[in-house]
């Protein structure tokens, strides 16, 4: 009787350590084709940020030799978007448990430096000596920067070193392990310190210090990871959470988590989502669009749905980049019939089905309010009189900007057009002063 129980049970018991076999291989297959995706996800990061880093280095230092003004108006565009790119491209890197936020906020501040300089009519008031002497430290300081991390990779390259080794290095802290990329991160952003020397001026000095203040008042409750998983899946528009992973980021100005989603192809969605109140600052869903199909018009609806998603509504469209088969656009709210340009976003689509691979939020999160003084002390037609009488106005309304002094200033916006060019001009609603011009280039339309 025994040997047939044996007969019986020999095969079956073959059969299940066979099964069990077949699963724990493919098991670890699937698990070794997630950490090579990881692994080439780190690796594309790491040399996109050398790559940024070396051409904002390039960048200002072809800002310093440039003598015609709107040259030098497009070059401080470029750095601030390189500045954008190079914060991206960190931020897809496994640093969490290490301090980088002095270089983050380095790259964030060169960005908004930029940023006001390049959005200005140089025309009117060019680059003064301060901005001058501002911009040869950040090229000395950059350029300091770019050649330590070219360091860490020549060493990752010479010594095949893998990125998804660098969490279980800190964590373990094993002085047997190549900390090379760790050690060399920590001298990058020990160098980085040095943007406190930098006179920065009154303009970003004062934007930082708001931005503090705004992070303190966040609306919300604190949020679980679950909370956040659950957020991405309404607004990515997914069924469920299932291949999401949520980590803590370390202490900062605002804390905050990491969120990333795999997709189906195989490539993956990052985001950064604040503690309090999970708000979305950030998404990218870097892919390659080859074919348009959509118009702008398309575009533009699908980044709407998009931002009902996110329970954003009275938003509106004022301009696009378009670069790669990608709509980049910038929407502001609308208040009644006033826009409020600190409470701006942008939302990348793909222009083949529609699908959104980035969004940039923080200005609306930290900016939002839910009331402001929208009443004019002088009438649209008082206001027009300190419009150059050569502008050929085609629309005004009224507006919210940040001033000089980096506070919300309530305007009138004239749009018009001098010889071929456009512009945008602010004029102060309550003492008549010319706030700011801004050249519209012509994908800056908002008729899209």
């Amino acid at each position: 009787m025994y040997r047939r129980i044996a007969a019986v049970l020999f095969p079956v018991t073959a059969l299940a350590l066979i099964g069990a076999a077949v699963w724990g291989y493919q098991e670890n297959q699937e698990k070794n084709s997630l950490l090579i995706k990881a692994e080439n996800q780190y690796q594309r990061a790491f040399h996109d940020l050398n790559f940024h880093m070396d051409k904002l280095q390039d960048e200002l230092g072809k800002a310093l030799a440039l003598n015609t003004r709107k040259q030098l108006s497009n070059c401080m565009t470029d750095v601030w978007r390189l500045s954008f790119a190079a914060q991206n491209d960190v931020g897809q890197l496994p640093l969490s448990m290490m301090p980088f936020d002095k270089t983050e906020a380095f790259l964030s501040r060169i960005g908004n430096f930029t940023h006001r300089v390049g959005v200005r009519d140089l025309d009117k008031k060019p680059l003064t000596d301060r901005e001058y002497n501002t911009l040869r430290t950040l090229y000395k300081r950059a350029g300091a920067i770019q050649k330590d991390l070219q360091n860490v990779q020549s060493q990752v390259l010479s010594k095949n070193l893998r990125w998804m080794d660098v969490e279980l290095e800190m964590a373990a802290e094993d002085k047997a392990m190549d900390n090379t990329i760790i050690n060399g991160f920590k001298k990058v952003d020990k160098l980085s310190e040095g943007y406190e020397e930098v006179d920065w001026g009154p303009s970003v000095n004062n934007l930082e210090s708001n931005q503090r203040k705004k992070t303190a008042r966040l609306k919300g409750k604190p949020v679980t990871p679950a909370e956040v998983k659950e957020k991405m899946a309404d607004i990515l528009d997914r069924p469920d959470t299932r291949g999401m992973e949520v980590v803590r980021n370390r202490k900062n100005d605002t804390p905050t988590y990491s969120v990333r989603v795999k997709a189906k192809n195989g490539r993956e969605v990052f985001a950064d989502v604040t503690r309090k109140g999970g708000h979305v600052l950030w998404l990218n869903y870097d892919r390659p669009v080859k074919n348009r199909k959509l118009n702008l018009e398309q575009a533009q609806a699908e980044a709407i749905r998009f931002l009902d998603r996110l329970g954003y509504p009275e938003m509106e469209a004022i301009h696009y980049d378009e670069t790669g088969n990608m709509a980049g656009i910038t929407f502001v709210r609308k208040q009644g019939n006033v826009l409020i340009y600190p409470e701006s976003l942008v939302v990348k689509v793909a222009l083949d089905n529609g699908e959104i691979t980035g969004y940039q939020g923080d200005n609306y999160v930290f900016n939002y309010k839910a009331n402001r003084n929208l009443k004019p002390k002088l009438t649209l037609a008082e206001a027009r009189k300190s419009v150059n009488p050569r502008l050929k106005v085609k629309e005004s309304r009224l507006a919210v900007i940040f001033g000089e002094n980096g506070k919300e200033t309530l305007c009138y916006e004239f749009l018009g057009q001098l010889g071929k060019s456009r512009y945008r001009l602010f004029i102060n609603a309550q003492n008549g002063d010319e706030e700011a011009v801004e050249k519209i280039k012509d994908q800056n339309l908002n008729t899209l």
